[in-house]
């Protein structure tokens, strides 16, 4: 179990998590979640920012769409202004989701990487379905719920960030 709790990849930003590094990876797709990763549940646009950054990843050939388990409201307005496709009530850890990304991007797990900021929804369903799961420190983790969260998973992303520092010192 321990496993698929623990990131392959630990990064503060998902503006840390470049082309360059996911297709070294061998990765030609992506499954983002929202809220805590790329933009604050409080905030209903994206920025300018992350459009910038997604068009990277879609210029350099990584296919991309947004993975969330809020509501279709949310996620469809929010992404449509990215221009990106989306599935809500994703359901994640469970692979209802996960499978249902992996189908619009055309892609098996395990050339999709997924990006998100909670061990318990994002990296235990990614790692479970053999994608590359990429952990990134939450947006909102000053709010006192995601911070307790956050202190629970606290673990879990220091073994992920050891062995992403393992695998750096080999060469990967």
């Amino acid at each position: 179990m321990l496993r698929y709790l623990t990131p392959d990849c630990v990064f503060d930003s998902i503006y840390e998590i470049t082309p360059e590094f996911l297709i070294k990876k061998g990765i030609k797709g992506a499954l983002i979640d929202i809220d805590g990763t790329v933009s604050s549940h409080r905030v209903k646009n994206p920025s300018s920012k992350l459009c910038q950054y997604i068009k990277s990843l879609t210029d350099a050939g990584i296919k991309v769409i947004f993975l969330s388990n809020n509501k279709r409201e949310r996620v469809g307005i929010f992404s449509d202004q990215v221009g990106i496709k989306w599935v809500s009530r994703a359901t994640k850890p469970l692979s209802r989701g996960f499978k249902k990304g992996a189908k619009i991007l055309d892609l098996p797990m395990n050339e999709i990487a997924v990006i998100g900021d909670q061990i318990f929804t994002d990296v235990l369903g990614g790692n479970r379905l053999g994608a590359l799961t990429c952990q990134v420190k939450s947006i909102d983790i000053g709010e006192f719920w995601i911070g307790v969260r956050c202190k629970l998973e606290s673990g879990f992303i220091e073994r992920g960030r050891r062995k992403m520092q393992e695998e750096q010192k080999r060469g990967n």
